[in-house]
């Protein structure tokens, strides 16, 4: 018993000492604690370049070239409104004649705030194509609107150079807007200086639609858009022009028109559609009170009433996308919209 009493006090002693002795009979000293080695810090995160704003520019022809010496009102640009995904893709608005850009704004706003650039052109329209070829042979118009638009000489009744034609003047403010505003990617429109027609769609009022329609002769645009137009007629009918093969096909072609148009009567229009081959979409198709795509058609009517609030000697021929005379709704809303964006926006 006492052996086993024995170890048992040694062996408590023991762990006793061995919990609070202190090495020559002093105190424990404190217990070390090691800190954790810091993680290094993450880089900083860097601030998102933010996109630029949508922002419109008018810009006078002769800033773009000194070669431009007529019609010098200004273009009109704006670039895709930040809040949605840019297309990479341009939409060139023509007036029709004697008008300028500034008419044409909000068809090409409503571009923008679907992600395309969108350019209202300035250039050489002070006279009715239809009214300087009355009267001459089949192919006066053609050939009057391959000079204003390429500058070949080829017209003895218009004089426009390549500087001041459609092609060269368009040029020549991409090349600018390029330079000025780098940001916004105006460059991407061009190849080797000129433009790069693959990724342009064209529109055009009246004359201007005549416009582009005949560059889609010329040259393969992504779509061409004709609000009251062409109105290219000869004894009677559609000129030869527009039956003709051209780059574009005739499924990227859409036209809108107003079927009381007293400048361009819907019969002279659906000839010229008829012409450049539209009906292989549908047959003409009223969009009042309709939702895009209206029947995929690419012939499209209106019977409303255009915007009188401003005086206009053919209302209806300027409704279907003249600012000022294009009806709106009573909230202000513009009543062809959906309208526009089907034909030149998807």
């Amino acid at each position: 018993m006492r052996r086993k009493s024995g170890g048992w006090l040694a062996a408590t002693a023991v762990a006793l000492c061995l919990a609070g002795c202190g090495g020559g009979g002093g105190s424990a000293p404190p217990p070390v604690v090691v800190a954790p080695t810091p993680s290094p810090a993450p880089p900083p995160v860097p601030t998102p370049t933010p996109a630029p704003a949508s922002v419109e520019h008018d810009v006078l022809p002769a800033l773009t070239s000194a070669q431009i010496n007529i019609n010098l009102s200004s273009h009109y640009a704006i670039n895709p409104a930040p809040t949605v995904a840019a297309r990479g893709r341009l939409f060139v608005m023509l007036p029709g004649t004697g008008a300028v850009p500034v008419f044409y704004r909000q068809i090409l706003r409503v571009g923008a705030a679907r992600g395309y650039h969108a350019i209202g052109l300035t250039y050489p329209n002070d006279a009715a194509i239809e009214l300087l070829c009355a009267g001459s042979p089949a192919d006066c118009t053609a050939l009057a609107r391959q000079e204003i638009i390429t500058g070949a000489d080829v017209s003895p009744l218009v004089a426009v150079n390549s500087a001041n034609s459609i092609n060269g003047r368009l040029a020549a403010l991409l090349t600018y807007l390029q330079a000025q505003y780098p940001a916004e990617g105006w460059g991407q429109y061009l190849v080797a200086g000129l433009p790069d027609w693959s990724r342009i769609s064209v529109g055009g009022h009246s004359q201007g639609a005549g416009h582009a329609a005949y560059m889609g002769k010329l040259v393969t645009l992504d779509r061409v858009a004709m609000f009251s137009g062409p109105a290219d007629n000869f004894a009677g009918g559609a000129a030869p022009w527009l039956g003709q093969p051209g780059q574009t096909s005739a499924a990227r072609h859409y036209g809108f028109t107003h079927s009381g148009d007293t400048i361009v009567p819907l019969a002279l229009t659906l000839a010229t559609w008829s012409a450049l081959g539209l009906p292989a979409s549908g047959p003409a198709t009223n969009v009042d009170g309709g939702a895009a795509p209206f029947g995929n058609s690419h012939q499209l009517v209106t019977n409303v009433a255009p915007n009188l609030t401003v005086p206009n000697i053919a209302p209806e021929h300027s409704a279907t996308v003249v600012d000022a005379i294009t009806p709106v709704t009573a909230q202000g809303a513009f009543v062809f919209e959906p309208v526009w964006t089907y034909m030149a926006f998807p």
